[in-house]
């Protein structure tokens, strides 16, 4: 966190510690010293209380008090302690982009490399730049679709910023309107810049991708752009 956020953190932590009752800021003051006994950093000491305030501040005006909103001073410095670590993620459009355009190239590439296979030796029907471009477009076109559409299925979400349906089949439809005319030309390309690749290749080329995602979805947290999130 940011100086200048921790800076504003503890302000209106401050400002809150001044609308609690005698009880509630004593139960508060002993809370500080518990946080400070468990060498928690400054950062660590100030999100936690600013967890609490809020609602402590807002709970006291009907009469409830600290201990009964969260136990005592040692069940809450329990519970702050052995908070569960926040799962990172991200949904930047480049690292969402990135997910879908190798989920996309993993899944094409074993696919045309086992239709391949099982046929023969035919040689695939699609080249590397094929491929490659085809799934950089294709997962533009899902990131779209998250944008639009499934962002504001989340929770919290603010659905009156969500486009109107015509719009939206608009918008949709004209970037897989590209995606297929892109992907169609691709094709076209001289086999110098988009050479026919042997199946077997194609498919380490694919589980490489896989691994990739499965490695940059871990590190980053990426979300998903392909589903509803789930209620």
């Amino acid at each position: 966190m940011e100086p200048e956020q921790l800076r504003e953190l503890v302000k209106e932590n401050n400002d809150l510690e001044e609308k609690l009752t005698k009880r509630n800021q004593q139960y508060i003051f002993d809370l500080k010293k518990s946080l400070e006994a468990a060498n928690l950093s400054e950062e660590e000491k100030v999100k936690a209380l600013h967890d609490i305030l809020p609602t402590l501040v807002a709970e006291q005006k009907g009469g409830k008090t600290a201990r009964q909103l969260y136990g005592t001073v040692s069940e809450r410095t329990e519970a702050i302690i052995n908070k569960p670590a926040e799962v990172k993620t991200s949904s930047t459009p480049v690292l969402m982009w990135l997910d879908n355009t190798l989920l996309l190239l993993g899944l094409l590439s074993i696919m045309i490399a086992i239709t391949g296979l099982f046929s023969r030796g035919t040689t695939p029907a699609y080249g590397i730049s094929t491929l490659v471009l085809g799934s950089a477009i294709g997962g533009w076109v899902f990131y779209l679709m998250y944008k639009y559409i499934y962002q504001y299925e989340y929770p919290g979400a603010d659905r009156s910023k969500k486009p109107g349906m015509g719009k939206t089949l608009l918008i949709l439809g004209g970037t897989t309107l590209i995606w297929v005319v892109a992907f169609s030309a691709t094709t076209m390309l001289p086999p110098v810049i988009n050479p026919m690749l042997d199946p077997v290749f194609i498919v380490v080329i694919g589980a490489a991708a896989l691994a990739l995602r499965y490695y940059l979805k871990k590190k980053y947290g990426i979300i998903g752009s392909l589903s509803v999130p789930r209620k």
